[in-house]
């Protein structure tokens, strides 16, 4: 065990926090969103093509974080939302139609990465990295661990307040359980599902936007890839709990960190942190089977 790897767990912990914090809300409504990935891919990449065309234009930091980030948020929350408007307006399924939408918009992203936002300085597949102005500053070094962690903190525990103390919040909580009795009660049942899918697609898109500018310093291919799942297993094993997800993200990113770190170097052939995942998974249903069959 060393600084870079209780780092990088931290930092990976800390993408958990803020997705699954958005993915408690939308679950919370009665709905699941199964393409956290896909709106993650999409925050970091529209993140990396803003920042680069910034550091043309010599933009202050300030700015074009903000700016960047704005944009992340916006387009994953817009992604969201038309699974929204397909539900409400098709009566098709929000969880088919959200990881329907995700499949699609990943390999479009792919195509663009690998076609005209290639970067032509070097060998991967991906975008120009960012300027080292607009990369968070890292706390620990050798580390990937930024000050971001602070801010995925406080997501989680404003993301607790909203639904625990707030009166719109209550509103999510009782349309997630009984949404007949919202219905009559006069709850704007379209206005819920709306607003959770919203505030979910750009919690991700913020995920994405973080792992550009914290760990990964460009938009490659796959770099979304497990963190969107892994988010949805911290929100069901925190039992839709935001203030749970904090504590929960961390001992997952512990876990599939240092079993890659373990299986890393002691040449394992087989995906370990994909079994841990499994078995969590496995576990998360084994108790959801018994409450239900209670």
């Amino acid at each position: 065990m060393n600084t870079y790897f209780i780092g990088s767990a931290l930092a990976t912990a800390s993408l958990y926090m803020v997705s699954a914090t958005g993915n408690t809300i939308c679950m919370k409504s009665g709905n699941i969103n199964l393409g956290s990935e896909g709106q993650i891919y999409a925050g970091g990449f529209i993140s990396a093509i803003l920042l680069n065309y910034f550091a043309g234009c010599n933009f202050h930091p300030f700015f074009a974080l903000f700016f960047s980030l704005f944009a992340a948020s916006i387009l994953s929350a817009l992604i969201a939302s038309f699974s929204v408007f397909l539900q409400q307006y098709r009566n098709a399924s929000f969880l088919l139609t959200s990881f329907i939408v995700s499949s699609f918009i990943i390999p479009i992203i792919d195509g663009l990465i690998i076609g005209p936002f290639r970067s032509k300085s070097a060998n991967l597949i991906a975008t120009d990295f960012i300027i080292d102005s607009y990369c968070f500053p890292q706390i620990l070094q050798p580390s990937t661990l930024s000050p971001f962690i602070f801010v995925a903190i406080l997501l989680c525990i404003l993301g607790g307040l909203f639904i625990y103390k707030t009166s719109y919040g209550n509103k999510i909580n009782i349309y997630g359980i009984a949404p007949v009795f919202s219905k009559y009660a006069g709850f704007s049942t379209g206005k819920i599902e709306l607003t959770s899918a919203v505030i979910s697609g750009a919690m991700n898109g913020i995920t994405g936007f973080a792992a550009i500018c914290g760990i990964y310093y460009s938009c490659h291919q796959g770099f979304y890839s497990g963190i969107g799942w892994n988010a949805l297993s911290v929100a069901m094993i925190a039992k839709l709990n935001p203030f749970l997800v904090i504590p929960v993200s961390v001992f997952l990113a512990f876990a599939i960190t240092f079993a890659d770190n373990h299986a890393l170097f002691h040449n394992f052939d087989f995906d370990i942190s994909g079994l841990i995942q499994g078995i969590i998974i496995f576990v998360i249903a084994i108790t959801a089977r018994k409450g239900v069959s209670k």
